[in-house]
Order: C-alpha cells, then structure tokens, then sequence
C-alpha cells in the first residue's frame, strides 16, 4: 500500500480499514458519500438485479456471479449493506469529529447534485480526484 500512495495523486475507496490509517496520514481530502439507506439500497439491489440477469461477474476473472437464491446470504452485497448501514454510518460521523483529521478537507455528499458539484470544485482546482 505504501507504494501505492507514494505518488503524487491517489484516490482510495474507504473500505479497507486495514491500512486506513496510512491513506488518512496523507490524503488531503475525505469524501464521505451519505445517501439514505433507501437511496443505498435501491442501487445495491438495482445492481444485484442487472448482474443476476445478465450474468456478468461481480469481479471479472473471479466466476463470482449474482443468483437470486443468494441474495438473503450473510455476504451479500444486498444483506451486507442493509445489516452494516449504520455501523458504517456511526464510524464516518465520528471520523468526521475526529480531530486527528482537522488535515483533511472534509466533504460530506448527500446527494448526487452535491457529488457532481464537488468533482466540478475539484476539476477547477486541478486537485486529483
């Protein structure tokens, strides 16, 4: 991950709590991505369904496909996002308040108009995104 982040300009997804604390040693932004848990929701179960129908992979390579039979299993992506809503939402809240993070500039996206309006600021300041 160090290599990974040595470069000038990087994003990372905010899932990997494992190395968490390098990313925030050295990002100067963090964008927090809080849409409803209906908004979640619906596009996690909109994706679930165009991957079961289609029968794309859920990662290319991996012969990971979506079966409906599956979709109440513990480590579905559906099950998954409905039962760690919260917990995931509590985490960010106080990463928010954190004062080790006063760094970082912090963006709280609630709404798709807000996120295309961050990524336009950002574009404008030449900052990576």
């Amino acid at each position: 991950m160090q290599a990974a982040t040595d470069g000038e300009a990087w994003v990372s997804d905010g899932n990997y709590s494992s190395v968490r604390p390098l990313l925030l040693a050295r990002a100067t932004h963090l964008v927090w991505l809080d849409f409803s848990r209906a908004v979640t929701m619906a596009r996690v179960i909109r994706r679930s369904f165009i991957r079961a129908v289609t029968g794309d992979e859920l990662w290319p390579g991996t012969g990971n496909r979506e079966e409906f039979a599956r979709w109440l299993d513990k480590d579905h992506p559906i099950r998954w996002a409905w039962d760690t809503f919260h917990a995931r939402r509590a985490r960010y809240e106080a990463a928010f308040a954190d004062p080790t993070l006063a760094h970082l500039s912090l963006c709280r996206i609630r709404r798709n108009r807000a996120a295309d309006a961050l990524v336009a600021r950002l574009t404008r300041e030449a900052l990576p995104i």
